[in-house]
């Protein structure tokens, strides 16, 4: 009996849970009906609501107060199209270094060019005695055949053949060709170039003249063999060439002479001092005392 008894109260209990699910799926389902119904409804009021133009205060309210935030938030979080603050300042670093740094070459470059006539002005100012005409190089010989340049002074500014060419201080050449705002200036180390030299401490005198063709730079000439040059001599111009001043320098002293037994003379190599390969300006001596 007892375990009868326990069987059938199981099945009425199992009975009773059974039908308590029932009736709450059934009111679960009632209210999903319900929120659905409702939930159109409400959609089909606010559709209409727009459309009669009865939500536009709400709207332009809404639209006052987040638009502004939305603004802030893109300037913060979008400014310079789109980069991050870090970027846009980086961005403006780098423009201000780019300005300075071409601010520096224009600088340099100035610099560069008013040096050479600094040079050329001391000269003068060491040179009382000197009327000179300051020249701009404006090319070199096309066929490179010669060592030859073009300047943008001519007889309209006083130059004539023959005429000292110094940069700044140290002998480039002489004045070989005369346009009215032109001239052509052979350097000292080309073949046809001749002047007359001096050994600045020995005293000795010879022809300096340019080797460029044969190969070398500079030698000097029909030097005396009693005289003995020391390497690194300077060697200067001489009072033997009518429109060359004195007193030049031309270069130095290099190597060991060669001795001509048949004119009872030495040649000296010259190491000339002007870089013939980075003429800008020079100085045309129209005059000197």
């Amino acid at each position: 009996m007892p375990a009868a008894s326990a069987h059938i109260g199981a099945g009425a209990w199992f009975s009773a849970s059974t039908s308590e699910d029932r009736v709450l799926s059934a009111i679960g389902i009632r209210q999903t009906i319900l929120l659905v119904i409702l939930f159109i409804v409400a959609a089909v009021a606010l559709i209409a609501l727009d459309n009669s133009s009865t939500l536009s205060p709400l709207r332009s309210g809404l639209r006052g107060v987040v638009d502004p935030a939305v603004s802030w938030i893109d300037r913060v979080t979008d400014r310079g199209g789109g980069q991050t603050p870090l970027e846009v300042q980086l961005a403006e670093i780098t423009k201000e270094r780019d300005e300075l740094l071409a601010e520096n070459v224009r600088l340099q470059s100035d610099l560069n060019a008013v040096a050479p006539l600094q040079e050329v002005q001391g000269v003068q100012d060491a040179h009382q005695d000197w009327n000179l005409a300051i020249a701009k190089v404006i090319n070199s010989d096309p066929s490179g055949l010669q060592k030859l340049v073009t300047i943008d002074k001519g007889s309209a500014d006083g130059i004539e053949v023959g005429m000292a060419v110094i940069s700044p201080n140290y002998l480039v050449g002489v004045v070989t060709a005369v346009d009215e705002h032109s001239a052509r200036v052979t350097l000292a180390i080309d073949g046809s170039f001749v002047t007359g030299a001096e050994l600045l401490d020995s005293k000795g005198t010879g022809i300096a003249y340019g080797e460029w063709q044969s190969g070398g730079r500079m030698g000097m000439k029909h030097v005396s063999r009693d005289i003995t040059p020391k390497d690194g001599e300077i060697v200067i111009t001489s009072d033997e060439t009518a429109q060359v001043p004195p007193a030049i320098i031309i270069g130095q002293v290099t190597g060991e002479p060669t001795i001509d037994n048949q004119s009872d003379s030495q040649t000296i190599q010259i190491l000339p001092a002007a870089d013939f390969d980075n003429l800008t300006i020079v100085a045309v001596i129209l005059s000197f005392e």
